[in-house]
């Protein structure tokens, strides 16, 4: 993966990378990676993905 420069980090630990030839390269806190085409798209799938954790974090009691 030739990989141009960190797009953004967030809090959670997600990350977006610019790929060298288009594309961005799309990780969570786990680092399992995926390619995806365009930055709108990464942004969601990282917001979806870390939506995701949060909710899976929160404390429902019984």
């Amino acid at each position: 993966m030739n990989l141009m420069g960190r797009v953004v980090e967030t809090p959670m630990g997600s990350t977006i990378d610019s790929v060298r030839g288009g594309g961005y390269w799309v990780c969570d806190r786990d680092r399992n990676c995926r390619e995806i085409t365009g930055l709108w798209e990464a942004e969601e799938y990282v917001r979806e993905r870390e939506r995701g954790l949060a909710a899976d974090s929160v404390f429902r009691p019984t």
